[in-house]
């Protein structure tokens, strides 16, 4: 019987409300709700793709076991739980619970239930080796929250802004910092009269509807925000009563930007020294405002000083809610939050705990550096990961696919969590199948979460939502939420998984809402209430207002970490051609690219791609420089590597750039076609190229490169049958 169901989309962190179209187990179509709040119907292609993606023709539905010579066989969940027990035992028992880790990428979106008792789960066998995609993707966000300390009145509501800096980020695309129909708020705020300062080296959706572009040379953004805080010491632009009360260290940032002059910045930066003035009059003129850094200036490394510099200028400015205004994100499914107009000081944001790793990467505040994950699965200490539990596409994801599957490769036992074989999975001893999004319950609380700590994310309303499952998993089938596969392995380990301080019934298994209902206790709003609502609600009683200030603070914001000075002096002090890396050998520059056919490694729509997958972007001047038109087959080499991929014109880049986008690569099961595929970038990386010296995030974005024509037989001679390209030995800095 056809039927239409409320649901929400979870390909990515945006969580736009659906109305799904069924008939009986068949997903017909998937719309934008427009009964639900705030969204207006709104839903990209990726949520309108659901249907495809739900009726994949190679679906695992049940667990897969890889036999020694390779193959896999399908198992039972019982089974499956039954000897990864054993083997998960025997590796405690003969190497202690440090050997055991766990990784949890984006994809765990689609399992709100999942990443709390996987927590649950490692903490009952004392590991504290939980590693996520936090510390490479925008680290340097958390880290400099923590030096430079929190307004506990929280950011200013977006529809009070008169400005807004957005450093390095699209939204109109990306849908980070305007989480909820992207290019219709963003059409409202500037039609509203924000005005909008866009830092990218492309001039982007979102750039198209800035008062100043500044098209920057990718890498350069440390450069360029100094130069802006410089700017607003040279033009009495500082808030001085904000700053007399609530900060310190003033002095000392502004002798550390003494040397960031507009002609210094424009020279080094490729931008108009006219420009970077009239950027930071539109700041010091506007009375309220906001920064946002999106995914670019965090790959392009000095993530951590970029995201510091732009809370400087916010603090400078005194762009901070205050007393008596409405308090922006207020919190509905967590504990409610008392916001104030005052500061809390800055807290530790490294050093944490006793494990200290290769490279001198070490646990921060946003957590374990995957970027050592790799070397302990390859050690032959007692440091080793034996096993590691894996809800994410590493060979996707992380850098250097060739490390990746020779890690993943050296582990005693690799446990997996999917939906179809992938480059990833296939390499499990075993594959759990894994229930898809419309199978599982779904609550808003996973993106408060995240908005707690990264200002993209969340919703500026009091606006919360409970689904149901839409769907039962496929009759027949053998299928798991990704939490019963630890909550089933901790009963057969004998161990008592905890939510908080409560401790679950390990007799009976609960069900996905006891789970969801043990994360919201406490919460502002009642999940029994939120329930009562189909297409979601703005809740009017979590509403609330910045409260005055207590009178015994005397916290301030850090305006002068000893760290991030001395960084900001190296930036100052170095050589700009050798630190960026471009010679006659690769004279171009690589940068990240949001498309809407894909979110990272999980959702990729090759079937509906217009054009070859993941082309390589130039500027048209850039393709006549090299005699390519597009479409052209080419070979994208670094230091490091070397890719196969297709050029197409992008006259809104900025000359010398490339634009590409991470989550594509050869595709399980058949022979790799890049046209067909999709170029894996991160062959082009490397974990050890200029990392960041405490949480590890290497270079990302911004890598030196050279693109050259490539005849176009069907496999390269250097590709293997998985689709990776040789490795280069890493060629000398000149």
């Amino acid at each position: 019987m056809r039927e239409v169901k409320t649901s929400v989309c979870r390909n990515c962190g945006s969580f736009c409300p659906t109305l799904v179209t069924i008939d009986d187990e068949q997903v017909l179509k998937v719309e934008g709700d427009p009964k639900a709040p705030i969204y207006k119907g709104f839903i990209c292609p990726k949520g309108r793709d659901i249907p495809r993606q739900h009726h994949i023709a190679n679906r695992l539905l049940c667990p897969q076991k890889r036999l020694s010579d390779g193959t896999r066989v399908p198992i039972s969940s019982t089974q499956a739980i039954d000897e990864i027990a054993e083997r998960l035992q025997r590796i405690l028992h003969e190497s202690g619970p440090d050997s055991v880790a766990m990784y949890l990428g984006g994809g765990v979106a689609e399992q709100n239930t999942a990443p709390g008792v996987m927590r649950a789960f490692l903490a009952a066998i004392g590991s504290p080796m939980f590693f996520t995609a936090g510390t490479i993707d925008q680290p340097g966000l958390i880290v400099a929250n923590a030096l430079h300390g929190q307004w506990e009145g929280g950011r200013i509501h977006p529809k009070r802004c008169e400005t807004l800096l957005m450093i390095g980020g699209n939204p109109v695309i990306s849908k980070q910092h305007l989480p909820q129909n992207p290019a219709q708020q963003l059409k409202a705020i500037t039609r509203a009269g924000t005005r909008l300062i866009v830092i990218d080296p492309r001039r982007s959706e979102t750039a198209l509807r800035a008062a100043v572009h500044l098209q920057i040379i990718p890498g350069e953004d440390p450069t360029l925000l100094a130069g802006l805080i410089h700017l607003i010491f040279a033009l009495d632009g500082v808030d001085a009563n904000f700053v007399a009360r609530n900060t310190q260290g003033v002095e000392a940032l502004r002798a550390a930007v003494a040397d960031f002059t507009p002609d210094y910045v424009a020279a080094r930066a490729g931008v108009v020294a006219e420009d970077l003035i009239a950027a930071a009059r539109v700041l010091i003129s506007a009375r309220t405002g906001d920064t946002a850094l999106g995914v670019g200036p965090s790959m392009a490394t000095r993530g951590t000083l970029s995201s510091y510099l732009a809370l400087c200028i916010q603090s400078l400015r005194g762009f901070w809610a205050g007393e008596g205004e409405e308090a922006s994100r207020p919190r509905v499914l967590m504990p409610a939050e008392i916001r104030k107009a005052q500061p809390s000081g800055p807290r530790r944001a490294w050093g944490y705990g006793r494990y200290h790793f290769a490279r001198g990467l070490q646990q921060t505040v946003v957590g374990m550096p995957t970027a050592a994950l790799p070397e302990l699965m390859l050690s032959k200490g007692k440091e080793r990961v034996r096993a590691l539990f894996l809800h994410a596409g590493a060979m996707y994801s992380w850098p250097d696919p060739h490390r990746t599957l020779e890690a993943l490769g050296a582990l005693d036992l690799l446990v997996m969590h999917d939906v179809e074989l992938t480059a990833t999975s296939a390499l499990a001893h075993y594959l759990i199948a894994t229930r898809r999004q419309l199978e599982t319950p779904a609550i808003s609380q996973p993106a408060e979460q995240t908005g707690a700590i990264h200002p993209g994310y969340d919703w500026t309303e009091p606006y919360a939502f409970y689904r149901p499952a839409t769907l039962e998993p496929p009759r027949g089938s053998d299928v798991m939420e990704a939490w019963q596969t630890y909550y089933r392995l901790a009963r057969k380990l004998g161990l008592t998984l905890k939510i908080g301080s409560e401790p679950l019934d390990m007799a009976h298994q609960p069900t996905s809402d006891d789970i969801l209902e043990l994360y919201c206790r406490g919460s502002a709003i009642p999940l029994t209430r939120v329930k009562q609502f189909p297409h979601g609600a703005l809740f009017e009683e979590a509403r609330d207002i910045v409260r005055p200030r207590d009178p015994d603070c005397d916290a301030r914001l850090q305006l002068a970490d000893t760290a991030m000075l001395a960084e900001l002096r190296e930036v100052r002090a170095e050589d700009v051609l050798t630190r960026r890396r471009t010679d006659g050998e690769f004279p171009l520059l690589l940068i990240t690219r949001r498309v809407q056919e894909s979110t990272n490694s999980g959702v990729r729509m090759l079937e509906r791609a217009k054009r070859s997958p993941n082309p390589a972007y130039m500027h048209p001047d850039d393709l006549a420089a090299r005699s390519l038109h597009p479409g052209d087959r080419v070979e994208i080499r670094s230091r490091y590597g070397k890719v196969i991929g297709f050029v197409a014109a992008d006259p809104h880049l900025r000359r010398g750039v490339v634009s590409m986008t991470h989550g594509y690569g050869a595709r399980h099961g058949r022979d790799y076609d890049p046209q067909r595929d999709g170029a894996n970038v991160n062959e082009l990386l490397s974990w050890e190229g200029d990392h960041d010296r405490y949480h590890g995030m290497p270079r990302m974005s911004a890598v030196p490169i050279d693109v050259r024509p490539k005849a176009t037989e069907v496999r390269s001679v250097e590709e293997d049958a998985s689709g990776l390209c040789q490795r280069r030995e890493p060629t000398a800095v000149p």
